[in-house]
């Protein structure tokens, strides 16, 4: 046996350690699962799935949120916070603290108002669970004696702890009493307080919300007027430009927004813009079916003399059920019993809410807003500009049902409006423009009167009416109704209007105030009564507002990046526009093909698409529906045809017309080469979701393959899109030729066999036979002789 050298012994025992380290570091890593793996945290704090890591153990942090909030508060009144706390952690709060705090000092401007919501250190404690929670409430009735005053009261449904991943919610009553604000000196010490509802517990402050609410011990001063505005719109993009009648049965349900539309109308001198749109789509939705649904067509139409081919009689007739409508389960236009009635009842429904509509509209202040409410001021300056002029004059819609409405005001969104669009709105018929106060500013130094005028032209010999809008005032209240939690919002915004009457308390002003460009919701019916209950507040129409003196203001302005349609947006619409146009006038009625045309593009434009900056995505859903219209008329694809030359006759092509109007055409068939003539139809009108058969005259002229190409022919002459290819096979008059070539070859037959009998002639006769003929014949002479 050789002796193991050192070196291979150094080998062997390097070897053995290296597999033993490795076991050691592979067994860890066999024993992870992937789940393990996933949960880990990457290296910047965050976790493997994206989460931030906040809060306890990762999870989110605690938060309060504010259900309720006394906007003012007077000196019998009670201030009542209400809200909820959520704890989305895996760790419980133990012993939680509640305390509501208020502002030291009131906060009589918009800035004070502002810069206390980002630096609370200027609050006093009003109310906290340990002094004011059920335990401390029960032990100090104990100790009264007689009729107590009400006492300040925290509620809460926790008591030891707010479990993880749990909520509790919260309710908070201070009487005026318990305040602490003066009641002497009401004009010097009213004005708003800032709110702030802390939680916390051993570790120090976990959560906290703001609201405001406004001391109110009666002052004497002038009220500012305010005149609301509340848009009438449902901004959607629609195929035609109209609401569908489900979607306006869903806005007048329960919670639908022209429900809430309804109930702010319940506000005395609440205004109306209203869109045109919804006239159109409640006028379309509520009109009484027609008769003709179902019937035979019109006695008084002449049957094309090419005939009509429907599913009954058309190729594919034997898939087709005769019987498929004739019982009590359906009518013609595919409904059944049950969904007839309940369509119906839709449309009664509907009838009903327009009609009440209509009826309180007559007591508010009504603006016509130009069709889909678009933003006007991109359109004047675009290659939309006659859509622009389209929206405008159907304003006229809301006239008609509203005798009083104003169609003289324009809109456009917020800061977008230049001096010389305030030309092209007055050219328009316009005489008054609402504008916001970042462009046409008060010279004042505070809040001012929202009537006023503005020059349109330089050398100021023109000029138009304005109404100003307040930019704090309508940005808060489009923020209120963006929120799941507006009662904070709400509150703030009656403080800021508090505010604004603080700066000149005997100063008569009269304010304006939209609500955001979109459809309207719950959150409207709280923002609009809770201004209009303030007690320093004078709702008035914006008739009244129309009717003050305007008040001089700073000259006009351009916007800090207003809002307006994307340049791809205009293209894209104005693209479509024109192509569709054209296409249109194949309709009967092309006037009404350009109408519903104007009106979906419209829709595209509204300012409420404008905003929220997906006026590109509607213009592309814009762009496809114009497509599938253009699709919808077409020929179906036909086998190629046999024809022989001299023969004048038809080729048969089927039109199928699925586009929602009635089609009037006529089709031209063009051969590529000359071996094959063809002649237009006659002009066909084709009904809408029907096919139509028509003949196409043609003549095959010489032997040839022609491919041919056939297109349906507007009657100005526009050529539709989609046009279809044929093959043409067009050959000699066999028929004839055959005939004609049998003859010949019999008389061949006949010529060959007489030919061949001259040919061959008589048998010859031996001579000695015919000289004995000879002999005869010359003895028979001479014996007549």
């Amino acid at each position: 046996m050789k002796p193991i050298s050192h070196m291979r012994f150094l080998l062997a025992l390097l070897s053995t350690v290296l597999l033993l380290a490795g076991s050691v570091f592979v067994i860890p890593l066999m024993g992870s699962s992937p789940a393990a793996a996933a949960g880990s945290t990457a290296a910047d704090g965050t976790s493997a799935d994206g989460g931030s890591g906040e809060g306890k153990s990762g999870g989110s942090e605690v938060a309060i949120t504010l259900d309720e909030v006394t906007p003012w508060v007077d000196a019998k009144g009670t201030l009542k916070v209400r809200g909820t706390i959520t704890n989305p952690t895996d760790e419980a709060i133990s012993d939680p603290d509640l305390d509501l705090a208020m502002s030291m000092q009131k906060l009589d401007s918009g800035r004070k108002i502002e810069s206390w919501k980002t630096d609370q250190s200027q609050n006093r404690s009003i109310a906290d669970l340990e002094n004011n929670g059920p335990d401390a409430r029960k032990k100090a009735e104990e100790g009264s004696t007689g009729d107590s005053d009400p006492m300040t009261a925290v509620d809460t449904t926790f008591k030891d702890e707010i479990a993880a991943g749990s909520s509790a919610e919260f309710t908070i009553s201070v009487p005026a009493d318990d305040l602490g604000l003066q009641k002497s000196s009401p004009v010097s010490n009213w004005g708003p307080r800032g709110l702030s509802v802390q939680l916390g517990d051993a570790t120090g402050r976990l959560a906290s919300e703001v609201g405001f609410s406004t001391w109110y011990p009666s002052p004497k001063f002038d009220k500012t007027k305010i005149s609301m505005l509340a848009p009438v719109t449902i901004p959607a993009h629609t195929s035609d430009g109209i609401i569908a009648p489900d979607d306006l049965d869903k806005a007048i349900g329960k919670d639908g927004s022209l429900t809430s539309i309804m109930n702010v109308l319940e506000t005395p001198g609440v205004g109306i813009a209203l869109d045109p749109r919804i006239i159109a789509s409640f006028e379309s939705a509520v009109a009484e079916p027609s008769e003709e649904d179902g019937s035979d067509p019109e006695e008084s139409e002449e049957p094309s003399p090419q005939g009509t081919e429907t599913a009954t009689t058309g190729p594919d007739a034997q898939d087709t059920d005769p019987e498929a409508n004739s019982n009590d389960e359906g009518g013609a236009d595919g409904l059944s019993a049950d969904e007839a009635e309940a369509e119906e009842k839709q449309r009664k429904r509907l009838d009903t809410w327009y009609q009440d509509f209509l009826a309180e509209a007559q007591s508010h202040t009504v603006i016509a807003l130009p069709y889909g409410d678009p933003d006007q001021a991109s359109l004047v300056d675009s290659d939309l500009e006659s859509l622009g002029k389209f929206a405008q004059k159907q304003r006229q819609m809301v006239k008609d049902v509203l005798p009083k409405a104003k169609t003289d005001i324009a809109w456009p969104v917020a800061g977008s409006a230049q001096r010389d669009q305030l030309a092209d709105f007055a050219k328009a018929g316009d005489q008054t423009v609402i504008l916001s106060n970042n462009q046409q500013p008060s010279l004042a130094g505070v809040h001012d009167n929202a009537h006023s005028k503005t020059r349109i032209t330089a050398d100021a010999q023109s000029s138009i009416d304005t109404l100003i809008t307040d930019t704090a005032l309508a940005q808060q209240s489009a923020k209120i109704i963006g929120s799941d939690h507006p009662a904070s919002g709400i509150s703030e915004l009656v403080a800021t209007t508090a505010a604004i009457q603080a700066e000149s308390p005997y100063r008569t002003r009269h304010l304006l105030l939209p609500m955001p460009r979109t459809a309207a919701s719950a959150n409207w019916e709280g923002t609009v009564k809770s201004v209009a209950d303030a007690p320093w507040v004078d709702p008035s129409g914006i008739d009244d507002l129309l009717d003050t003196d305007p008040v001089p203001r700073g000259l006009l302005q351009s916007g800090a990046d207003p809002k307006a349609i994307g340049s791809k947006a205009v293209h894209s619409l104005a693209e479509t526009r024109a192509t569709q146009k054209k296409f249109n006038s194949v309709f009967s009625d092309p006037a009404s093909a350009n109408t519903r045309l104007d009106r979906e593009l419209l829709s595209c434009t509204s300012v409420a698409w404008t905003l929220e900056g997906s006026a590109k995505s509607c213009a592309d859903d814009a762009q496809a529906s114009s497509e599938k219209v253009r699709n919808s008329l077409y020929l179906e694809k036909g086998s190629s045809v046999l024809l022989v030359t001299g023969e004048e006759t038809t080729i048969p092509v089927t039109i199928v017309n699925d586009s929602p109007a009635e089609a009037t055409m006529s089709i031209r068939m063009k051969p590529k080469t000359p071996q094959l003539r063809a002649e237009p139809t006659e002009t066909v009108v084709v009904p809408s979701q029907e096919t139509m058969r028509v003949d196409v005259p043609v003549e095959g002229l010489a032997n040839a393959d022609v491919p041919t190409t056939i297109e349906m022919v507007a009657t100005d002459d526009v050529v539709l899109p989609k046009n279809e290819t044929l093959l043409v096979r067009v050959r000699a008059d066999w028929e004839n030729i055959g005939t004609a070539v049998v003859g010949l070859a019999l008389a061949a037959v006949f010529v060959i066999g007489l030919i061949k009998t001259i040919s061959r002639g008589r048998r010859k006769i031996p001579e000695q036979q015919l000289a004995d003929a000879m002999a005869r014949a010359q003895n028979d002479e001479s014996e007549t002789r």
